[in-house]
């Protein structure tokens, strides 16, 4: 059998287009852009995600507000609220964007904000136990003063 017995009737066989022929909106032909390396050192961490800017400072205070809160609770209620805020601040920035910020930093500020609440909280525990302390010895001096006596 003959090519023209196998097509139907008014059909021709379609022609292959040459490439060099052909071009889209007789226009210039296309040339891809030039290969572009990133630069070699960024201010970014890994992928071009970028740490979150509070993220150490809210660790940081957070962890000096711990052992601060045994000083009578004042230094450890100050750094506490300084570094729960400071984390609060940038989780809420690392969950509006998360491809943005690195995982380390959301780390860092996620335990930063715990840290300062756990201190907060203990600082306040002690500053009402001070006060507590303060009010039963000024409503009842007797009562420490024979305390007092019997300690010796």
């Amino acid at each position: 059998m003959s090519e023209e017995q196998e097509l139907p009737q008014g059909e021709k066989p379609i022609e292959p287009i040459k490439s060099e022929s052909f071009q889209p909106n007789n226009g210039p032909p296309i040339i891809p852009p030039p290969f572009q390396q990133p630069p070699p050192f960024s201010n970014f961490g890994y992928g071009g995600q970028q740490n979150l800017p509070n993220s150490t400072p809210a660790l940081v205070m957070g962890i000096i507000a711990l052992p601060a809160c045994c000083f009578y609770g004042v230094f450890g209620l100050i750094f506490g609220i300084i570094a729960w805020v400071l984390g609060a601040g940038d989780v809420k920035k690392y969950h509006l964007n998360p491809s943005m910020y690195t995982e380390a930093s959301y780390k860092n500020a996620k335990a930063g904000k715990i840290c300062g609440m756990i201190a907060t909280i203990l600082s306040a525990l002690f500053i009402v136990f001070f006060v507590l302390i303060i009010v039963g010895l000024v409503s009842n001096p007797h009562m420490f003063e024979s305390f007092f006596r019997n300690l010796k």
